[in-house]
């Protein structure tokens, strides 16, 4: 995903499909979002936002992605998220979380 994308998704503001969070460290909040958006279609959450889609962005590190994933394995059944580090500065990113509801089925629901 490239700067511009992120542009044009913080353009059109939250929706039941594509969440702003400030930073990874409201990741526990970010799965619960996650889980949400499974139940419906998909979506995105962007972390390095604040709700008005102001970029903030923040210092990634692989340790972040690591605890990122860490968190989304409490999730059941077990889901694939794709994260993006997406540069904004020489030294800051953001990061996106795109998942997608397509073959995945809650249990009883077939």
């Amino acid at each position: 995903m490239q700067p511009a994308a992120i542009a044009a998704l913080v353009a059109q503001g939250e929706s039941e499909t594509l969440e702003f969070k400030r930073s990874t460290g409201t990741r526990r909040q970010a799965t619960q979002t996650i889980c949400a958006m499974l139940n419906h279609r998909g979506g995105r959450v962007l972390f390095g936002f604040i709700p008005e889609g102001t970029i903030i962005s923040q210092d990634v590190s692989d340790r972040t992605i690591e605890q990122l994933s860490e968190e989304f394995r409490n999730i059941e059944p077990a889901i694939l998220p794709e994260i993006r580090r997406v540069p904004v500065t020489k030294r800051l990113e953001v990061l996106a979380v795109s998942v997608n509801c397509e073959g995945f089925l809650l249990p009883g629901h077939d």
